[in-house]
């Protein structure tokens, strides 16, 4: 990894900071094209902090090739957070043919919640089907909450489980497993998208916390979160991320080490709404350091 990437594109980390000044010539586009997958994704966020979000279009085929965990980690916070959403879903068709994988599981479902679609959620629905291990699908519960839900609710919750009988044993031997109700879970999270879909203009605007995707909203939230001492969630830490791919303004003060600092948090979310900058994204519409993403 190269120096001025270091903790780039973590939650926790840098989120889209460089953590050092990027040599001068990284936006130059032959770097998309780099052996090095590390200078690509240098030349992708610079060229996209700049305005270029076509940039991420090269991202795909680095995932192809190349199945390293940070190097998918970053593609996806790229492609999720920059792309346009028609891109975003044919990047996510072309691996979600392996449903199983652990990795689609937790990088596709990550990819299509930052692009704020409901189209994930038939693609999520998918996933969480196919998922064989509880992180996994408590993962993919959260980007279903997170898009659909203000608050962590019934989506959040999962499917009800119950314990049954496990029937690999001959009586009178009582070993029991636990089983799933994902057939009422995939009609719980349905009836939800569908309330969410009712408040929307049109089937393919952006929308988060089951709403038209308003950013203003959701930096209350998160300002909210902090200030009554809430631990910091995945929920907080995508809200984070999405705070600082929208605006650019670096958040790289809310987390040291991993642990949160609520008070320089509160502080970079106060600057942003004295300042009136809210007025600046329009609800409904999807930025990229204050570029506009187009439907």
């Amino acid at each position: 990894m190269k120096q001025y990437l270091e903790r780039t594109f973590l939650v926790l980390g840098r989120g889209f900071q460089f953590s050092a000044d990027p040599p001068a010539s990284l936006e130059d586009p032959r770097n998309l094209q780099s052996s090095d997958p590390w200078t690509v994704l240098g030349c992708v966020l610079a060229r996209a902090r700049h305005g270029d979000l076509e940039a991420v279009s090269v991202l795909p085929d680095l995932m192809a090739r190349n199945d390293e965990a940070l190097v998918w980690n970053a593609c996806v916070q790229l492609i999720g957070f920059a792309g346009r959403q028609p891109f975003v879903f044919d990047t996510a068709e072309r691996f979600l043919s392996s449903p199983g994988d652990r990795g689609v599981q937790w990088y596709i479902s990550e990819m299509m919640l930052n692009a704020c679609g409901l189209r994930a959620v038939e693609h999520l629905l998918d996933l969480h089907q196919a998922s064989t291990e509880r992180d996994a699908r408590r993962h993919i519960e959260h980007c279903l909450s997170t898009l659909l839900e203000e608050e962590a609710g019934d989506v959040e919750a999962g499917p009800e489980e119950s314990e049954v009988r496990d029937p690999a044993y001959p009586e009178p031997i009582d070993e029991y497993i636990t089983v799933l109700d994902r057939d009422g879970y995939i009609e719980k999270v349905r009836a939800v998208a569908a309330q969410a879909a009712e408040q929307l203009a049109s089937s393919d605007q952006p929308v988060t916390a089951g709403k038209p995707l308003d950013l203003q909203a959701l930096v209350l939230r998160l300002y909210d979160r902090l200030r009554l001492g809430d631990p910091s969630t995945a929920r907080m830490e995508w809200e984070r991320m999405f705070f600082e791919a929208s605006t650019g303004i670096d958040c790289s003060k809310f987390y040291e080490r991993g642990n949160l600092q609520r008070l320089a948090a509160m502080a970079v979310l106060e600057e942003f709404l004295d300042s009136g900058g809210a007025v600046r994204f329009e609800v409904g519409t999807r930025y990229f350091f204050a570029h506009r993403i187009r439907p």
